[in-house]
């Protein structure tokens, strides 16, 4: 499909796509929330004196999973895009290659955006875990909520988004529109007027 297709495919299904899309950093959030909870009571004052890295790991986890709640709910990218592209003028052929361009920028800066959150809750909510791994009291509920929760920050590198995705699988189908065909056909023998050759011909069709 077009790209501008594929914006109006992915407008239809992406309410639907929003919960799972920010699962693994919703999960991340939640968890790095808990431990930050947890660990109130369980601080070694010799290590963090001002008792910050509870309220640090509440405060990370806790904008992460506002965040998160809020996109799953309310932001619509696609639609957005679409909305936008829509008020283009789509006649002549320039106008329309315009409106295409358009819209695939709109597909990449979406996977742009997805790779930044996932990269960005990955670091932020992990610097927050090791900031209580170290600060808490050794064998405590708190310091085994604070490795997981430093564990589960990684989650985000390993899913991802459903904006990437989609632009890897729009950038597949180009790739397969612009592709060369091979083509074997029958010439005749430049040096024997009576005889004919196999040959190769290779064509590039856009």
């Amino acid at each position: 499909p077009k790209a501008s297709e594929r914006l109006k495919i992915e407008m239809r299904q992406e309410a639907g796509k929003a919960w799972t899309s920010n699962l693994a950093v919703q999960l991340s959030a939640v968890s790095t929330l808990v431990a930050g909870s947890m660990a109130g009571s369980s601080i070694d004052t010799d290590k963090d004196e001002d008792e910050i890295s509870p309220k640090l790991a509440m405060a990370v986890g806790g904008a992460w999973l506002g965040a998160t709640t809020w996109a799953a709910l309310q932001y619509r990218p696609y639609r957005s895009a679409l909305a936008r592209i829509k008020r283009m003028p789509y006649k002549t052929k320039r106008q329309k290659l315009i409106v295409e361009r358009l819209a695939e920028e709109e597909i990449n800066s979406l996977r742009k955006l997805g790779k930044r959150i996932r990269w960005y809750s990955a670091v932020t909510n992990l610097g927050a875990s090791l900031f209580l791994i170290d600060s808490v009291k050794d064998e405590t509920d708190a310091k085994m909520a604070a490795n997981v929760s430093a564990l589960l920050a990684l989650g985000p590198l390993f899913f991802n988004y459903n904006w990437e995705d989609v632009a890897s699988e729009q950038e597949k189908y180009k790739k397969k529109i612009y592709t060369p065909v091979a083509m074997t056909p029958i010439l005749v023998n430049p040096f024997d007027k009576a005889e004919s050759v196999a040959g190769l011909n290779l064509l590039f069709k856009f």
